[in-house]
């Protein structure tokens, strides 16, 4: 099968070009790519976690898969939570850990029903790839290798942990060969037994004897009551091409489509011109100022009602003034696409016993609970600004992105749209080139732009944090092309394959 892939690693990409060349389409490649992604970005992202998958099928409507983590009841009065600080080099980030940091994993219920109802390959052949890697060990990449240091204090947190990513004693890095028999041990459960065995059978009994002996929420019967959601995706015009990406209830594709709709009748210069740049951190200011006053509080519904002209005025006259993630991008020779963003936030240091795989962290993520830990009511979902998104027209793909990086992942998204689609920018250009990202008062800058155009943005914006290097904190975009072609992040060691 012909087609292109974008992930977040080389090894993680070949995964899906293996099963494309078997004759398996776009979602049996990503489904391939993300259970192959634990062994090659294990800092990155996790069975246990949750995700979003966009699906672009011929033929069919568009759907969005939503699999991504709901919070289990409150049960333990003093539950093992703990604060660690990660250094990005030019910015600190708090996270919290521990056995009740676990929320309720949606990946393999979300990567099965993908797989049941999309996929052409057998699932025993789709995880095949992975459970390779898995029995004969890989070598991770530098870049992953880095992101594992990064979160050392989360690989070496538990016993189980340090089995799993120190089992020499070291922890993993690029020069020793990673092997997880444990996790080849839990893949081939899988393919036999299927998502019942996770969320109804015997890992699922593990789970639950784990965090009742280590202070954690989760229990048996919240993983018997997960659910994937499948709804129609956000879909909005700009500059005559229709953009589907993530719906509501989840805010980030809204606060994307709010962003690129108040620039979209503004003309913008040239690419790293001042113009450019005020014109984009003002809008992503406004975007901040209607998530405050409108998305934060549930107020939107309709989002159609808050993408009109009429309602986005005054929020266009101020334009005029002047975590872990990662991403995997197919299309195939059929023209189908699949646009899939997977987390395990940064893991919660516990591994599912006997599986090596790690569970996720998500009730310790800042981003996701802004009210304060544990104050979400049991069963819903946690937000999220992961925002798989396909850009179509005259009903064709014709570019497939999605962003690691937490409240980054908007602005990376919104600025490679920018420049493919207004700065007619190759699609490699489109995603290496510098960005920028507004968040509560502080604007963030990647080198790359004029000396005077910055000092034009330090005199209108009060604090403006300028980064040394380019820096995974800008998110991590996988982009394919409708016409095959692609790029690979540069900031989270990004890998394209074409299949001929």
């Amino acid at each position: 099968m012909k087609g292109i892939v974008a992930a977040g690693d080389r090894l993680t990409a070949e995964a899906a070009e293996k099963v494309l060349k078997e004759g398996g389409n776009a979602f049996d490649a990503v489904v391939a790519a993300v259970f192959a992604s634990y062994m090659c970005e294990p800092a990155l992202t996790s069975p246990a976690g949750g995700g979003f998958l966009l699906a672009f099928e011929q033929g069919y409507s568009p759907v969005l898969y939503d699999f991504f983590v709901d919070v289990p009841p409150l049960r333990v009065e003093s539950p093992d939570f703990f604060k660690i600080t990660v250094d990005f080099g030019d910015a600190l980030q708090d996270f919290h850990i521990g056995c009740a940091s676990i929320a309720v994993p949606g990946t393999v219920a979300g990567l099965l029903r993908v797989h049941e109802e999309r996929g052409k390959l057998p699932l025993a052949d789709v995880l095949y790839p992975a459970m390779e890697y898995a029995k004969k060990g890989v070598v991770l990449s530098s870049v992953q290798a880095s992101f594992v240091k990064l979160l050392e204090p989360i690989f070496t947190a538990t016993d189980e942990s340090r089995k799993v990513f120190m089992a020499n004693g070291k922890l993993i890095d690029e020069t020793s060969v990673f092997k997880n028999h444990s996790y080849y041990e839990f893949l081939s459960l899988l393919s036999r037994k299927g998502q019942w065995v996770f969320y109804e059978g015997e890992i699922a009994d593990r789970i639950d004897n784990l965090c009742r002996n280590c202070g954690g929420h989760l229990r048996k019967e919240d993983l018997e009551k997960y659910k994937v959601e499948e709804r129609e995706p956000l879909k909005f015009s700009f500059k005559g091409y229709d953009i589907l990406t993530n719906n509501l209830p989840f805010p980030g594709g809204i606060l994307i489509a709010f962003t690129l709709k108040l620039l979209e009748d503004f003309s913008l210069g040239e690419f790293g011109s001042k113009q450019h740049l005020v014109k984009l951190l003002n809008a992503m200011k406004e975007t901040n100022r209607f998530r405050r006053e409108f998305v934060d509080d549930g107020k939107v519904s309709n989002y159609q009602d808050y993408l009109n002209s009429a309602f986005m005025e005054s929020y266009k006259r101020e334009v005029n003034r002047f975590g872990n993630t990662t991403h995997i991008s197919v299309i195939d020779g059929y023209g189908n696409a699949a646009s899939i963003t997977t987390t395990n936030g940064e893991g919660s240091g516990y591994i599912i016993p006997d599986t090596g795989v790690m569970l996720n962290n998500m009730l310790g993520e800042e981003d996701l609970n802004p009210k304060g830990f544990f104050k979400w009511p049991p069963y819903v979902r946690l937000p999220s600004m992961m925002s798989p998104t396909v850009v179509v027209k005259d009903g064709e793909p014709i570019l497939v992105l999605g962003s690691a990086g937490s409240n980054r992942i908007r602005s990376a998204i919104v600025n490679v749209i920018l420049n493919y689609l207004a700065f007619d920018m190759n699609v490699k250009d489109a995603v290496d080139a510098p960005r920028v990202h507004y968040e509560n008062g502080t604007v963030f800058v990647e080198p790359g732009f004029e000396e005077d155009v910055l000092k034009g943005i330090e005199n209108l914006f009060s604090e403006v944090v300028r980064f040394s290097s380019k820096n995974m904190f800008f998110g991590g975009v996988q982009a394919v092309t409708g016409s095959f072609c692609g790029a690979g992040d540069p900031r989270r060691g990004g890998f394209v394959l074409k299949v001929d």
